[in-house]
């Protein structure tokens, strides 16, 4: 497989080592040369079998989106949400580092050149609650604003943390930028969860914030 097979790439999002097999064939030949392009960062692996061309990232306006769209397909099923949309919908006061996903599967963290990508694992039924934005002709699933509440609060307080008034200001939430509509769908969210600390999570935010 010759290095000019590459520019038949530079349409496509993503490809995997099945996309490279109509060129070549050999095993051997295939993983050998995907290793040669990955040290000469003519590509960029983003898991074993995804990989993005360098040039097709560095030539994209919206990296972010872009980042975006390679998070859903790294690991799916999985839905962009936690502390990455609630910093996009400006409710957190902290940086966040890295792209947080819901997924069905087990938990996990892909480390790559563009960055940290972690997913964290909720039962099927809780898999809602996200809408689909465009990037190009693809599309990027993404968390609800109160979804995206939601499951930060679930992955949190589901096991043994304090439930507290204190903790719960500890989170360091601009709870000023969700409106009463919305927590009401926070509210809706938490019964379809049906978990007596996270009803007790929200119970205390209601009256703290929304009474």
């Amino acid at each position: 497989m010759k290095k000019a097979n590459l520019d038949y790439l530079n349409n496509l999002l993503f490809f995997t080592k099945e996309s490279l097999r109509q060129w070549e064939k050999n095993e051997n030949t295939l993983s050998f040369n995907i290793k040669y392009w990955t040290k000469k960062e003519l590509i960029i692996p983003l898991k074993k079998g995804k990989y993005i061309l360098k040039s097709r990232f560095e030539k994209e306006e919206n990296k972010d989106l872009y980042l975006e769209y390679l998070a859903n397909k790294i690991y799916e099923p999985s839905y962009i949400s936690g502390e990455y949309m609630m910093s996009k919908y400006n409710l957190l006061t902290e940086t966040v580092y890295g792209i947080s996903s819901i997924t069905t599967r087990k938990t996990k963290t892909f480390k790559n050149k563009l960055g940290r990508f972690n997913y964290y694992s909720l039962t099927p039924r809780l898999f809602f609650g996200f809408e689909v934005a465009e990037f190009y002709s693809a599309s990027i699933m993404v968390a609800k604003k109160p979804k995206a509440i939601l499951d930060y609060l679930y992955l949190r307080f589901f096991k043994n943390a304090l439930i507290s008034e204190k903790s719960i200001e500890e989170l360091r939430i601009n709870w000023e930028n969700l409106n009463k509509k919305e927590f009401e769908d926070l509210e809706k969210y938490a019964g379809i969860a049906k978990n007596k600390r996270i009803i007790e999570v929200i119970s205390i935010i209601k009256k703290k914030y929304y009474d």
